[in-house]
């Protein structure tokens, strides 16, 4: 299996950003130095328009701060939209964008509107030698300038893609196919080593079939379930965490909202299907059920002599003790679960018919243990080929969150230095 791994940023717009605002902030910092060297301007502190124009730029730099970070989050979190193609995103990077320059101008207007000291000379002070106390009133702005970078890499959607290409590997095609009616929610399936343990059927043959997935390194795996009507949840592939999440979300009809009922025969021609392109040597059902077939249109032997012209085998595996039988019926006033009694009709002698006409064999797992067993012994049946995976597959994983949380610290720090030993007075 062909991997790569990239990094990118997905905004365009908010990489602007990212490379404007530090510029803007540096042109700021040359412009306060090189006026710290001309003294106060001790004349502009009478004049009270430069003091109302400060205000409202603030007021403007602040409503234009909320406004963009408002938009552009909301693009990233609340919706499925395209965030180049997104016009709202823009106009909330312009926003931001604006709140830095209002934020520039009402700092330049600060310097102007008072004196900060009103001596004749300042030849006194400027013979004084800068120590570490005052080299360290930096700080707090330079937390909260990298906040800001923090904050506008988030924007800039930093993103992981992993990238798979096409892949040859040894091995077979296996469509693993689960019943998912009501009665696996039957709680008779504990290992031996936990007998009073309450385990479901389809709660322990999940989790076998997981195991089984994971054991698995160069064998194309496919999903289908099926009730009163079957259903493929994951075509032929060689991507285990494709079918480990899908398989982890499957649960029985009742809660799935579907036809209940037991479609044998359906389940096994919608797993021929996804096997009939196949041209693997060794092509295979592993049908797992716990009943009876009572809601097929096509009969199950005839879909096993199906199988058995496109040369897949079935494996039947009878999952549980059948008879009478646990059932969970809902929690107490104390929260704990309820079980009632009921009978599971099962049909043992149509599942060796199955695996006799489609060349296969026949297992009983009445327990999490032997099913792990029988899983074993299916593929020692089987004969590995050369398989072909097509097809280019990437993966974008978002990232932003690994820049908001170190910005979030940075403020936290700026201001708690700035609120403590390098206190700006007044």
């Amino acid at each position: 299996m062909i991997r790569s791994l990239e990094f990118h940023f997905h905004s365009p717009g908010a990489m602007l950003l990212l490379v404007a605002v530090p510029l803007v902030l540096i042109a700021l910092l040359v412009l306060e130095r090189s006026r710290a060297g001309k003294g106060p301007d001790a004349g502009a502190a009478g004049r009270p328009g430069v003091r109302r124009a400060r205000l409202v730029i603030l007021t403007l730099a602040v409503v234009a701060t909320l406004g963009g970070g408002v938009l552009t989050f909301w693009v990233l979190v609340a919706t499925n939209e395209k965030v180049h193609a997104s016009p709202v995103f823009i106009a909330g990077l312009i926003l931001l964008g604006l709140a830095v320059l209002l934020s520039a101008v009402a700092i330049i207007l600060r310097r102007r509107s008072r004196a900060v000291l009103r001596f004749p000379s300042l030849e006194i002070l400027k013979r004084i030698s800068a120590g570490c106390p005052s080299r360290a009133r930096y700080l707090a702005p330079f937390f909260f300038l990298l906040a800001v970078l923090l904050v506008l890499v988030a924007l800039a959607r930093p993103q992981v893609a992993s990238t798979e290409a096409d892949v040859f590997a040894e091995g077979m095609d296996i469509v693993l196919t689960l019943d998912v009616s009501t009665s696996m929610r039957a709680v008779d399936f504990a290992p031996p080593s936990s007998p009073y343990e309450k385990k479901s059927r389809i709660q322990g043959a999940k989790e076998v079939i997981a195991d089984f997935i994971k054991q698995r390194e160069e064998d194309r795996l496919g999903l289908v379930v099926f009730a009163g009507k079957a259903f493929t949840q994951c075509p032929l592939t060689l991507d285990y965490s494709v079918v480990q999440t899908i398989l982890g979300s499957v649960t029985t009809a009742d809660k799935a909202k579907i036809k209940d009922g037991t479609a044998i025969g359906d389940a096994i021609m919608v797993s021929i299907n996804r096997l009939r392109e196949s041209e693997a040597k060794s092509k295979a059902i592993i049908l797992l059920t716990d009943g009876d077939d009572n809601a097929s249109e096509v009969a199950p032997l005839q879909a096993a002599a199906g199988a058995a012209g496109e040369g897949i085998k079935v494996f039947p595996i009878l999952v549980g003790k059948g008879g009478t039988v646990l059932y969970p019926a809902g929690k107490n006033v104390f929260g704990q679960v309820q079980y009632r009694q009921g009978e599971v009709r099962t049909n043992p002698e149509l599942l060796r018919d199955i695996a006799k006409t489609a060349d296969g064999k026949f297992y009983r797992a009445v327990d999490q243990q032997a099913l792990e067993k029988d899983f074993q012994d299916i593929l020692d049946h089987m004969e590995k080929t050369r398989l072909m995976d097509p097809g280019k597959f990437t993966r974008h994983t978002e990232v932003f969150q690994l820049a908001l949380l170190p910005a979030l610290l940075s403020v936290l720090l700026g201001l708690a230095v700035g609120w403590t030993r390098f206190r700006r007075f007044p």
